[in-house]
């Protein structure tokens, strides 16, 4: 018999596994999750937090108290050896709703988030408590557990989800294996506050005899990095005569507070199995990404999204098992095209040689002279599109390249009736939504009848296009600026889309065929 009864049993209290507890939380499901130190983290970790988090924090209502304590949307420089700017990138588009990226304080953030667990009289947090093992069967997962008094508990479950970081031992239990390599270079790293350096952007010094980066943070805070070559004592690194030597030909000789400094080997890998039975690898446990694009806890992020309402739905009820067979094949193709940009970031920064530095120079200052080029840099449109190609998804016979579905959806300001402008995900709400665009959105909604779209407790919303929401009691009306409505939906203007909790678009459909997707969805819908 076990100690402890809940529906997911969450093993590792770091940021990926303290939001997917505030996911489920959310939802009402009944979580333990399992950290063996005393609380959150107090030391600078991950410090870059991008768009597509920051919506995930905006679903599970936190995003407007993390937004005072960031640095929004900065940019990275690009400098020579002689200190020389040849290269800027500055994305301003908030096509999710936020900037691409920000810079923020881990430490703040998991204060936020364990916060915010709060809320959620189902979620228990066991602090002080070390995994140790589990044995799962066709009903569910026992995992054993121990407290800071040595005492042992079980707890029982439905799934366990391991958020137990790079090092997971979950992970080596289910025989998951990571593939890839190890980057041959180690790196200094340390932060610093009350940093003389207000550049609001990352400066990647491109210099082979030593390339070094360094990234902004709220409050005058700044992360620095540096390359330990092969055959240098990396220890020696750690030493303060040698970090201010390090810093001199970047601030001369002022004195700046190290609040945390370690020697890294950054990896890129990435597990070759994400799930054995009713277990599931999240964030660190089933990807390692080098730092250079700042995607590591994002990644770790769009995991506990995917999971969650997944996992959230099988216990509710209203989707069968089947979806979880989902999670790996949507989410780690995904993981691996951020890791492989991750490393062709660190190309530009990171070059080996004289030949190399100088001909990404050029290479950049041609580029700029390029309009077409030069805005694919400048807006950061290299980061992979979020996009899956197979999972909880419905084809609508478009294009790969122009379809909605597979896609994270835009999320862009829109009016309600009352005339208040609220993002599109605060009117849609944290489940499933049918949003019908233009045409006759309202009159489409009404005609959505069937037991499935009842099972899925969709929230309906009518987006207009012309600027002029009209009442119904079906929807909930709102409209977009006619002037700046996104081509996106312009083209399915008369059409429904389903969209998934994580905010990704699952089935695209016209009054025409609705009979067809209403068919195909019931594979995934409970008897």
């Amino acid at each position: 018999m076990a100690d402890i009864y809940a529906d997911v049993i969450i093993v590792g209290g770091g940021p990926t596994g303290l939001t997917t507890a505030n996911y489920l939380g959310m939802q009402g499901v009944k979580t333990i999750l399992v950290e063996r130190n005393s609380g959150t983290v107090q030391e600078p970790r991950a410090v870059s937090i991008d768009d597509e988090t920051m919506r995930g924090l905006q679903t599970i209502g936190l995003v407007e108290r993390l937004i005072p304590n960031t640095l929004p949307g900065y940019g990275a420089r690009y400098y020579s050896p002689n200190q020389k700017e040849f290269a800027r990138i500055k994305p301003t588009t908030r096509e999710f709703g936020h900037p691409r990226r920000s810079a923020f304080h881990q430490p703040e953030l998991e204060a936020l988030l364990y916060e915010g667990l709060k809320r959620f009289p189902s979620v228990e947090v066991m602090y002080e408590t070390s995994f140790e093992s589990f044995e799962q069967d066709s009903d569910g997962v026992t995992v054993k557990v121990r407290d800071k008094g040595k005492t042992e508990k079980l707890l029982r479950g439905v799934y366990l989800a391991a958020c137990d970081g790079g090092r997971s031992s979950i992970r080596h239990s289910i025989g998951a294996v990571l593939m890839g390599s190890s980057f041959e270079e180690r790196w200094l790293v340390f932060d610093t506050v009350n940093d003389i350096d207000c550049t609001p952007d990352s400066v990647a010094y491109c210099d082979h005899r030593r390339p070094a980066i360094t990234l902004p943070g709220p409050g005058n805070t700044r992360r620095w990095e540096f390359l330990v070559k092969k055959n240098e004592d990396a220890e020696k690194f750690l030493e303060e005569d040698k970090i201010n030597d390090l810093l001199r030909p970047y601030i001369g000789d002022k004195s700046v507070e190290i609040v945390r400094k370690v020697i890294y080997t950054f990896h890129a890998r990435v597990a070759d199995k994400w799930r054995e039975g009713r277990i599931f690898l999240i964030g660190d446990a089933a990807h390692l990404t080098p730092p250079y694009a700042g995607q590591g806890m994002n990644s770790g992020q769009r995991d506990a999204a995917n999971f969650s309402w997944k996992a959230a739905a099988v216990i509710q009820k209203r989707l069968t098992e089947k979806i979880m067979e989902t999670y790996e094949s949507e989410r780690q193709h995904h993981a691996w095209s951020l890791i492989q940009m991750a490393i062709q970031i660190g190309w530009a920064m990171v070059p080996r040689n004289w030949f190399h530095t100088y001909g990404q120079i050029t290479f950049f200052r041609i580029a700029g002279l390029i309009p077409k080029l030069r805005d694919y840099f400048l807006g950061m449109k290299f980061k992979p599109i979020p996009r899956f190609q197979e999972g909880f998804l419905l084809p609508d016979g478009r294009s790969p390249k122009n379809t909605l579905v597979g896609r994270m959806l835009p999320q862009p300001t829109v009016r309600t009736m009352d005339g208040v402008e609220q993002k599109l995900d605060d009117v849609m709400g944290t489940g499933f939504v049918l949003l019908a665009i233009g045409g006759n959105a309202a009159d489409t909604l009404r005609g959505l009848r069937t037991e499935i779209w009842q099972n899925l407790a969709a929230t309906r919303v009518a987006i207009s296009l012309d600027g002029n929401p009209s009442k119904t009691v079906d929807s909930n009306p709102v409209t977009l600026d006619p002037e700046k409505i996104s081509p996106r939906f312009l083209e399915y203007d008369g059409w429904t889309l389903l969209v998934r909790p994580d905010r990704y678009v699952a089935a695209a459909f016209t009054p025409g065929n609705v009979a067809k997707i209403e068919t195909a969805l019931q594979k995934w819908i409970p008897d």
